[in-house]
């Protein structure tokens, strides 16, 4: 195996000057990726992926709409055309090939359902819908993937009519422990896993490579169980440890690094990378209400379930049925680790709210399947699974549980998105005592509602005015009303307010009412003149002349208008009141109304002003000396009890301090949509080529017939049946695709090499005797996942070398034996981290809400994940797509990545702060200081040649600040620095 070139050897024994023009070396570093793109070529596409786009995109569209007559079974076959399987589109019709692999303007199809020409439109008497043929355009220039190499119709489930496969036995059926194999070379295994190794790799004439150094293991070990780099101090600690006892050192490294927080974030991210984890869904609605606003929670459960260890099989059952066991023993955990569920990719936004939930149904089986099962389930929704013994019927009865379940607690109108539901993280004993207080508090601000309660708290010398008189309500500072007393016009705040008027404002939560108590009998002609005082801001106010329980006059006072006027004639008795309502409309924010109210009674021509009163000391505000009073609400009768006022507002401050703030998250909760058909428990029907318009038999809520199960009676949704039957001990799958994954981890490369398919498209396994041994232990010793970690890095397959001898290099060229360990780039996680790490700027709290700040310390765990973000550095290094279940991260090597490296400021500022942190150590000594660095970065210390080469640079450009921060851009570009060994 070609060995990567080392700084000193890349860089300073060239013939130009090391380092003399930092812009010669960027040059060299971006030509040098360049060349390992070039050599790595362009990775192979996931057929799996590919295959489940077919089957749920492009497949159950020809059935349903070309089949009739483009198929074997259509009797005359129009245009000579079949596209009912790969040849037959291949050969073409009598206009020729109807596609073009990767060529979608040449492909007559596309023409065709693109309706461009009327005489060769399809389907001809329907338009397809254009995401439909998006779908279509989509799958062609990705090559047109197509599974049926034989244009046989089959019109009998497939699953009911063939005999499984010895491959699909194994799948389906539990796995027993088998013998541990015996070998030759006895000496070399030193768990039982090796065995199992060792005995493929004799079998192929093979010897396993040799041990990975300590500096390599050390650094192989930090990077697999917790995502960071060793310290220089932590290297030098295990190299001298292991060459007293090589693997005494291992276990107690191992047991400290599974020990540590650090573990749950790198291994939660695994997982998260399985689920579809996003933080927001989209940049626009970022936050607010449609988004999944709760998801760290559900990422720190992650972390924190693993951190715990927490038994696999319980792990499982808290993701599926976590709301349902909180029931049985309050844990908000619980609740919170049904997240899974309420983060999912579906088309939100659909006016067709039926097909909004068939989708969130299918994208939850989806991710059950694959997740925990290893089974792409959600390729039965239109038909029956083409590869896996998997029915439509199966897949119904499965979807039973989760119409039966909800993530959103009402449906929103056609016209808008879904609102995932908050579930408040209280215990049933909690919310009883909430319901209580919010009952009682309740009933007291009806108590105070009741009656106009009139503003009697005086304020003088309004916003530093002294002709500014106001009054409102001890307790909110509106409703309230604002005088002017001088002759001229004051201005304040926003608001401009006449000489000798006044003005109204109501309150958040209560309008204000301008009231005039008759002191006569007989009819009053009442005038109202009302404007805008603010019409800077604002949309207006509702103003409404009553008395009793009668209506007058209503206006809309629209924002800025000048003048209004209401005019009616009303009879009255002694002591009856006339109310002006001033209420706000949308919301009460520059509500200001200058206002005026004159009362006219018409036998006498008696007449009162609002004003005049207002502006007389001795009746304004007075209840028991004026006419005119302004107050808070509107009823027919004043409130004048204040003692009782102060009692109940005293009651109503301690209730609302009772109702203090709770966490909520989004998850899953039992029982349909609340309000629609789908509300309550109920079992699902067929729904014909995936249509919900097109219902068959309806299929009892269960498990797919090939496993041969059956559940216990169902309660609720019964999803608490279904988890306990996904966590058995006996299930065929579930320890498999999960210690398949911990392999998968450990080797770069899984057992079955596809986690996310154990079925016929997936790969079959390599070793499946190992991988059997591996799950029947992984249930033996607990479901525990950090034993189970332990076993792996303490065997001598995970502690080989990542570097080989040639004739084992080419007897084992993909390493499908094992027989050597895979080198592996940096995840986007590790790489950012470790620069973070490296300089004493990693922030290492654990949890909390994710940043949106690439520059910040946080761990790159918590950096902000957007769905719909397709330009972060995440993906840029290869990080998980938040729009997919994924199973393994492609791994890619692109200029992008190079240039980032290169220019970045974040990169950039940590080579200055690297250079910063180990000049002020040793700072007499150059050799310290680079042992220093190269510890940091690569685990071990510089050789001769780069220690010369390096040394030499500083003798000539000088020991600076400038020539470190050159030096340590250097080594961060390195490829040492990128992979591990």
């Amino acid at each position: 195996m070609t060995r990567i070139l080392s700084l000193s050897e890349a860089d300073f024994f060239s013939g130009i000057t090391p380092l003399a023009n930092h812009t010669k070396v960027v040059r060299r570093l971006v030509f040098s990726l360049v060349a390992l793109i070039w050599c790595a070529g362009p990775s192979s596409a996931d057929d799996s992926e590919k295959a489940a786009f077919f089957e749920t995109k492009i497949r159950p569209v020809l059935v349903e709409y070309c089949y009739p007559c483009h198929s074997g079974d259509a009797g005359d076959v129009q245009g000579k055309l079949w596209l009912d399987s790969k040849p037959g589109w291949e050969k073409g019709g009598e206009s020729g090939p109807a596609i073009r692999p990767g060529n979608v303007e040449e492909s007559l199809l596309i023409h065709a359902i693109r309706r461009s020409d009327k005489d060769v439109a399809m389907p001809p008497d329907q338009e397809l819908p254009a995401s439909v043929v998006q779908d279509f355009v989509t799958w062609i220039q990705q090559g047109a993937f197509d599974p049926r190499l034989d244009a046989k119709i089959v019109t009998k489930s497939h699953v009911e009519q063939r005999e499984l496969t010895d491959r699909e036995r194994w799948v389906f059926s539990s796995p027993a422990k088998p013998a541990v194999p015996t070998v030759k070379n006895a000496d070399w295994p030193q768990n039982s896993i090796d065995y199992f190794i060792l005995s493929k790799l004799e079998a192929a004439q093979l010897t396993p490579a040799s041990k990975a150094s300590p500096e390599h293991l050390v650094r192989r070990l930090h990077f697999d169980l917790t995502g960071l780099p060793p310290s220089p101090d932590e290297v030098k600690a295990f190299v001298l440890a292991a060459k007293v006892d090589y693997q005494k050192a291992t276990s107690a490294l191992i047991d400290d690094l599974l020990s540590r927080p650090t573990y749950g974030e790198k291994w939660g991210r695994y997982w998260l990378d399985c689920v579809r984890y996003a933080d927001s869904l989209d940049a626009r609605s970022n936050g607010k209400p449609g988004d999944i606003l709760d998801a760290w929670r559900y990422r720190d459960w992650v972390v924190k379930a693993l951190n715990q260890d927490l038994p696999y099989n319980q792990f499982v059952r808290h993701q599926i049925a976590g709301d349902l066991l909180a029931k049985q023993e309050w844990n908000p955990d619980l609740v919170v680790a049904t997240g899974m569920y309420a983060i999912g990719n579906w088309g939100n936004g659909d006016s067709d709210k039926k097909k909004v939930y068939t989708d969130i149904v299918d994208d939850q089986i989806d991710v059950t399947g694959r997740a925990f099962l290893g089974l792409t389930l959600s390729c039965a929704r239109c038909h029956d699974h083409k590869f896996d013994p998997i029915s439509t019927a199966d897949y119904y009865a499965l979807s039973g549980f989760f119409f039966s379940s909800h993530i959103i607690d009402q449906f929103s109108h056609p016209t808008a998105g879904e609102k995932l539901m908050r579930i408040p993280l209280l215990s049933p004993e909690e919310l009883l005592q909430r319901d209580q207080i919010q009952t009682k508090l309740k009933d007291v601000e009806q108590q105070l509602s009741n009656g106009l309660k009139p503003l009697h708290r005086r304020k003088d010398n309004v916003a530093g005015k002294p002709d500014l008189v106001a009054w409102d309500r001890p307790e909110n500072g509106n409703p309230s009303v604002t005088v002017n007393r001088s002759s001229e016009s004051v201005s304040f705040s926003t608001i401009t307010l006449p000489g000798k008027s006044a003005c109204v404002h109501p309150g958040p939560s209560e309008v204000v009412t301008v009231v005039w108590r008759s002191p006569v009998a007989g009819d009053v002609q009442v005038d109202a003149f009302l404007s805008d005082a603010d019409g800077n801001c604002g949309d207006g106010v509702q103003c409404t002349l009553l008395s009793l329980d009668q209506t007058y006059a209503d206006h809309t006072l629209v924002n800025a208008a000048k003048k209004a006027e209401m005019k009616v004639t009303i009879a009255v008795e002694p002591a009856q009141l006339i109310r002006l309502r001033i209420a706000p409309r949308a919301e009460y924010t520059c509500d200001s109304t200058q206002v005026e109210l004159k009362v006219r009674h018409a036998a006498s021509g008696q007449e009162w002003r609002l004003t005049g009163a207002l502006l007389d000391d001795a009746q304004a505000q007075q209840v028991d000396k004026g006419s005119f009073i302004v107050c808070a609400g509107d009823a027919p009768l004043l409130n004048q009890d204040d003692a009782k006022q102060a009692v109940l507002l005293a009651q109503q401050k301690e209730l609302k301090a009772q109702l203090t703030e709770f966490d909520q998250c989004q998850g899953l909760q039992d029982g349909g949509v609340p309000g629609s058909e789908y509300e309550g428990f109920h079992d699902a029907a067929i729904h014909v080529r995936g249509n919900y318009r097109r219902l068959a038999a309806v299929q009892r809520r269960g498990v797919p017939e090939v496993f041969k199960s059956e559940i216990p009676p169902l309660e609720g949704s019964g999803r608490l049946a279904l988890a306990d039957w996904i966590a058995s001990p006996t299930h065929p799958l579930t320890a498999r695709v999960q210690v398949n994954r911990l392999w998968q981890h450990h080797f770069g490369r899984g057992i079955v090499a596809t986690p996310n398919n154990f079925g016929v498209l997936g790969t079959p396994p390599s070793h499946p005797e190992l991988l059997d041994w591996l799950s029947t232990t992984f249930v033996e010793k607990g479901w525990s996942l950090k034993e189970m970690h332990r076993m792996i890095c303490m065997s001598a397959a995970y502690q080989q070398s990542s570097f080989s001898d040639d004739e084992g290099f080419q007897g084992d060229v993909d390493n499908n034996l094992f027989s050597r360990q895979t080198r592996r780039k940096l995840t986007a996680e590790e790489l950012r981290d470790s620069l973070l790490l490296s300089t004493s700027q990693l922030d290492r709290t654990v949890g909390g809400m994710s940043t949106s700040d690439l520059a910040s310390g946080r761990r790159t765990l918590y950096l902000r994940t957007i769905r719909s973000d397709r330009t972060t550095y995440q993906l840029l290094f290869d990080g998980a797509d938040p729009t997919s279940i994924v199973e393994q991260r492609i791994d890619s090597i692109v200029a992008p990545q190079a240039l980032w490296l290169l220019n970045d400021p974040f990169v950039l500022k940590q080579a200055s702060e690297l250079s910063k942190r180990f000049s002020a150590v040793d700072s007499s000594s150059i050799v310290q200081k680079l042992e220093r660095f190269y510890l940091q970065l690569y685990g071990r210390t510089p050789t001769e040649g780069e220690m010369e080469a390096i040394s030499n640079y500083i003798t000539r450009n000088g020991d600076s600040q400038a020539s470190w921060t050159k030096i340590c851009h250097s080594l961060i570009c390195s490829n040492e620095f990128m992979f591990i060994d």
